[in-house]
């Protein structure tokens, strides 16, 4: 009775090795991340500097580059537009079992108004 016993562990022991290692290997994933021209969007920090009725734009353009769009409306208020895109995509794969994709693309958009070069508004879209 022991060594039938014996065997009955040996053999469960040894199957669950053969299907760790079978299944080792087998899940894999990947996620790529690419932003568009203008690079990953400003972070909070450094919006943080940003103070209405004394930032200029030349601190604008310095910080963030040239804007996506440049207009002014009917009231002489210059209105600067930066967009920021992300896109991701990934891939998570079980060995003929499951085959998940997922392809998004995240946008962000800051706009300021400003006045004689000042800002004198700002929000993120």
């Amino acid at each position: 009775m022991k060594k039938a016993q014996s065997i009955s562990i040996a053999v469960a022991l040894a199957l669950c090795l053969l299907g760790a290692l079978s299944l080792s290997g087998c899940i894999e994933g990947r996620a790529d991340v690419t932003y568009g021209p203008k690079g990953p969007p400003a972070g909070h920090s450094t919006l943080k500097q940003i103070k209405i009725g004394q930032t200029s734009k030349e601190w604008l353009l310095g910080v963030l580059g040239e804007p996506s769009t440049q207009t002014h409306t009917p009231e002489g208020v210059e209105v600067l537009t930066y967009e920021y895109t992300k896109k991701i995509d990934s891939d998570v794969e079980v060995f003929l079992l499951l085959d998940m994709k997922d392809k998004r693309e995240e946008r962000t958009v800051f706009v300021f108004e400003l006045e004689n070069g000042i800002v004198t508004n700002y929000w993120k879209e």
